[in-house]
């Protein structure tokens, strides 16, 4: 399916962006697993317009039902990847008025492929860490973050996945072209649904809880026992995973917890992105664009007032930019 736009994340900066988008007649689709920090929210007061509070559910499904009411596809999948691309023919299977030239390709939970002319990231701000000993002192030496940015450099090596959706089935299953010694770790949860049907049948699958990051003799086999990659030093020292139920040796850890975030996205498609407490911040310009063309971001994936009338109006401006890109 190809589209002018395509939106990931459905909460009010995404939302408001497709309403404008829509009245400009550009084709433009939503995509979002749930509502992020807005289900946390029990009753919101200070938004205009509200006479009584309001659940955060309850406001972003009113948004999800203003926007189908425009025709806007709002579509309850999971984007588990994005990569940029570039074709010179829409398809066949449009569905919408002038989608001519798709830069990117969407992929998610359930193998569907939604292709755009741009992208906005309104996912919200996350990166799932692991409150454990050792996980700080480990990232960036051992510990990553990105499966395709990193997976190289653990080729052939002993190494294993953190999380339990499709986000990390589909982190583990490129790993899996690089290396078949992989452990995918639950973190004491069970595996979402569907997720077993889609990893390889040979991987070992840990339910325990973790209890800590530890260290261990390096693996990569150069003379200082050290191999710097762009993001990682590959092979150490991290040396093994903690568990309630035994300790298991690893060459490199890689985190995909929860649902993958613009954070996550960003990394892939060398986006650039803040740095200490804002290293889940998308750096954006004034005109919401990020340093790839064609890709945006808008509320709290841009950083700023994580408010709701800030991130409606991130989508409303986002949207006025895109909509002067493809008229150009």
């Amino acid at each position: 399916m190809n589209y002018d736009v395509v939106i990931v994340g459905k909460g009010p900066a995404g939302i408001s962006a497709a309403l404008y988008l829509a009245r400009a007649k550009y084709g433009t689709a939503v995509l979002g697993k749930d509502f992020g920090a807005l289900t946390k929210a029990e009753g919101i007061e200070n938004f205009y317009g509200l006479e009584k509070p309001l659940s955060g559910i309850e406001l972003a499904e009113r948004g999800i039902r203003q926007a189908e009411n425009l025709g806007i596809p709002v579509i309850a999948s999971e984007v588990v990847g994005i990569e940029q691309i570039f074709s010179d023919s829409p398809g066949a299977d449009t569905g919408v008025q002038s989608a001519k030239t798709a830069r990117f390709k969407l992929l998610t939970s359930d193998k569907r492929e939604f292709f755009a002319r741009t992208v906005l990231l309104a996912t919200g701000k996350q990166r799932v860490g692991l409150p454990v000993p050792g996980f700080t002192e480990y990232q960036g030496r051992g510990i990553s973050f990105c499966a395709v940015c990193d997976g190289f450099f653990y080729r052939n090596k002993k190494i294993g996945v953190v999380g339990n959706g499709f986000y990390a089935a589909a982190e583990l299953n490129h790993l899996y072209t690089l290396t078949k010694d992989i452990t995918l770790f639950t973190n004491g949860l069970e595996l979402d649904s569907g997720v077993q049907e889609v990893l390889p049948q040979d991987i070992a699958i840990v339910k325990d809880k973790i209890q800590a990051i530890e260290g261990g003799a390096s693996h990569a086999g150069n003379a200082d026992g050290v191999q710097t990659g762009e993001t990682v030093q590959a092979g150490g020292p991290i040396g093994a995973v903690k568990t309630s139920g035994g300790t298991y040796d690893v060459q490199g850890l890689f985190i995909a917890l929860g649902t993958a975030g613009a954070a996550d996205f960003a990394a892939k498609l060398g986006v650039q992105t803040g740095s200490g407490a804002d290293a889940g911040t998308l750096i954006v310009n004034e005109r919401f664009q990020t340093n790839l063309p064609g890709l945006y971001a808008a509320g709290d994936a841009a950083g700023g007032y994580l408010q709701i009338a800030k991130a409606v109006s991130d989508g409303a401006h986002a949207a006025k930019f895109i909509i002067q890109e493809l008229r150009r």
